[in-house]
């Protein structure tokens, strides 16, 4: 069995080294890494080459620019029937690869992975832990393998239509859900575990969750969900505004309330953070993203009419 790590990749220059020695350093390394860089302009591609350069599993192909887009040309280009897939942004673990595709060898077509928030700060970690799911939240009768870590026969690819292009996110879920419906079903490797850098703080955070929901939105996906979010969310703001207005008692207990609110909606995440601060910021931020994220979703349905 042979597999290809690929990776999309545009202007990546302050991580794509990471990335790239930590699947040179692994406890299997891949026979083969190709990346995609779709027109970076801030010296990734250097970086690259030079890499390249000394280590001949690493091939550095053009892509056509586009986050989907680069993850087909990565696939297409790779000389191997199994790819892995990673982001740049991530480091994998040291057993990462072997994690990956141990279930190939058992007959499987779809290997999902997992993930774990590496930021440099609490406010960062909370952004991460929020944007994404922790293992005590993953169904695995309805998991959807990440982009960021995941592997799967190349006819598995060709059989969906490939990544859906022209899209600004979400490419990844789109994908999976059409694998899904195909009859595709992964098995759940949380073993294959990778680092990823999430946003810096609670705002770049929101308006990461405001742009995955303009693309669900264009993308049609999920439009319940985000009407439910956008009632019972907004509604709560709304609410907590008047009767501040009306009786600033009244209004406090209110604000308790909506952090109670949040607060449980996020426990599960809250228990994966190791911050002294984790009860209040990442109730915060898992309510900054719900309903950045559902504004995102709104503002692309508006526009399309």
């Amino acid at each position: 069995m042979t597999v290809s790590v690929i990776t999309p990749c545009l202007n990546e220059a302050s991580t794509i080294e990471s990335l790239v020695n930590s699947l040179l350093n692994q406890t299997t390394p891949p026979p083969e890494i190709v990346i995609a860089d779709g027109g970076s302009t801030d010296g990734t591609l250097r970086i690259l080459w030079q890499l390249a350069e000394t280590h001949p599993t690493l091939r550095v192909i053009n892509g056509p620019g586009g986050r989907a887009e680069n993850r087909n040309a990565a696939i297409e280009a790779a000389s191997h029937d199994i790819v892995a897939c990673i982001d740049a942004g991530c480091v994998a673990e040291p057993q990462w690869f072997a994690e990956i595709t141990e279930p190939f060898t058992n007959g499987a077509d779809w290997v999902g992975g997992f993930y774990r928030p590496d930021g440099a700060t609490a406010r960062s970690n909370a952004a991460g832990l929020v944007l994404m799911s922790v293992l005590d939240e993953v169904n695995p009768e309805t998991f959807l393998p990440p982009g960021a870590s995941q592997a799967f026969r190349k006819s598995m690819w060709e059989e969906i239509g490939r990544y859906p292009e022209g899209m600004e996110a979400a490419e990844d879920t789109l994908f999976g859900e059409r694998a899904r419906r195909a009859g595709y079903v992964p098995v759940f490797r949380p073993e294959a575990m990778v680092r990823w850098q999430p946003p810096t703080g609670l705002w770049a955070m929101a308006k990461t969750a405001f742009r995955w929901g303009r693309a669900d939105g264009v993308a049609g996906l999920r439009g319940e969900s985000y009407k439910r979010i956008l009632i019972t969310y907004g509604g709560a703001i709304a609410l907590t505004e008047l009767t501040l207005l009306v009786n600033w008692r009244v209004g406090l207990a209110a604000v308790a309330a909506l952090w109670g609110f949040a607060f449980s909606r996020s426990r599960k995440k809250i228990g994966w953070s190791t911050d002294r601060t984790r009860h209040l910021v990442v109730p915060l931020a898992h309510f900054l993203q719900h309903l950045s994220q559902a504004l995102g979703w709104l503002s692309a349905r508006l526009e399309s009419r």
